[in-house]
């Protein structure tokens, strides 16, 4: 006959098993709701400063209010949503000192990742970033239904798949939290015409750089690059209203 020490210990490990069903069950179901909610936020569908309602949010996707919490708490986390006490949760809005700061940064680490990639990128990423550069100025020309977000996320691989030649994970997850917020990754949306192919015509010849292998001649222009881009914006709106 099992002693009291043994069954406190089964029911301490049927405790356990099933605390971490019920944390597998959350998890499955805030996952899709998590990554519909960013890609609302990250395509700009939810604008800086929106109310997101835990109630509309949960009849949307059909689920209880627990999930959206959870959502919403990731999302806190990765900075695209600030949680207000007794106010409740809104896409986070983002300062002129953010702008500089965000910008700062990039035109610092981007052009170092640009630099360590030169002597490190293969020829299948060259050959892909050629198809992204191509597909970006072919969508700017024919300008149909949906161009602009699809540049949008060309232009957001054209910018990762180099970062990730850098072979330097840190450099990666630091540009990353930067690149994918909002502002940053819908900013191209905001870009007159002329400027958009200025900016696809400076990719090109970042590429140009990389398959010759010229780090400092990658660095230089991925920094005019993201200079060129931060001038661009703060003619076009100020960063409050990003």
């Amino acid at each position: 006959m099992p002693t009291t020490a043994e069954l406190q210990d089964t029911r301490a490990i049927n405790d356990d098993a099933s605390l971490e069903a019920e944390n597998s069950a959350l998890r499955a179901s805030t996952q899709p709701l998590y990554e519909g909610l960013r890609t609302e936020i990250l395509r700009g569908r939810l604008l800086p400063g929106s109310h997101l309602v835990e109630s509309q949010i949960a009849q949307t996707y059909g689920v209880s209010r627990t999930p959206v919490r959870a959502a919403l708490a990731r999302l806190e986390g990765d900075g695209l949503v600030e949680i207000i006490p007794n106010r409740g949760a809104f896409v986070s809005r983002l300062t002129d000192t953010d702008f500089e700061e965000i910008y700062g940064l990039r035109v610092r680490l981007e052009p170092y990742a640009a630099r360590l990639a030169a002597g490190k990128i293969e020829m299948p990423e060259l050959d892909h970033l050629e198809e992204l550069t191509t597909a970006m100025t072919q969508l700017l020309d024919a300008a149909t239904d949906g161009w602009i977000e699809r540049c949008t996320d060309l232009n957001a691989e054209f910018h990762t798949a180099i970062l990730r030649a850098s072979s330097s994970p840190r450099l990666v997850s630091i540009v990353t939290a930067l690149t994918e917020l909002p502002m940053v990754r819908r900013a191209i949306s905001l870009y007159p015409r002329d400027v958009l192919r200025r900016s696809f015509e400076q990719h090109s010849q970042i590429l140009q750089a990389l398959r010759q292998g010229d780090g400092e001649w990658a660095e230089a222009l991925m920094s005019a690059h993201i200079l060129g881009a931060r001038q661009a914006l703060r003619l076009q709106n100020d960063a409050t209203s990003l």
